[in-house]
């Protein structure tokens, strides 16, 4: 399963701005890919829209409870400090067509 991450913060907590923050997530940024391994979870990718002080990730996971074990890290947990987010199941285009096939 697909799990995407988006992560939100605003203008004044700013990681490129906010020392603080800053280490935050420059830590998460490195962890990331190992704690995902620990749990046998692939980091498909990462991307920041910058301007919109957000942050795409998208997860390959066995099971929504493997991922929750990857959400539990202390190191993946940090960002929520300045962070709102939300979690959400996700299909590729070849998977909806399958299941609208059916």
């Amino acid at each position: 399963m697909f799990i995407m991450q988006i992560a939100k913060h605003s203008p004044e907590t700013c990681p490129a701005y906010e020392p603080k923050y800053r280490a935050m997530t420059v830590n998460w940024y490195e962890k990331v890919e190992a704690l995902a391994a620990k749990h046998k979870i692939k980091v498909i990718g990462v991307w920041n829209d910058h301007p919109g002080h957000i942050i795409y990730a998208v997860y390959e996971a066995s099971s929504m409870d493997a991922f929750m074990g990857l959400a539990m890290e202390p190191e993946w947990m940090a960002p929520t400090a300045f962070c709102t987010g939300a979690i959400k199941p996700v299909f590729s285009a070849k998977e909806t067509l399958a299941m609208l096939k059916k």
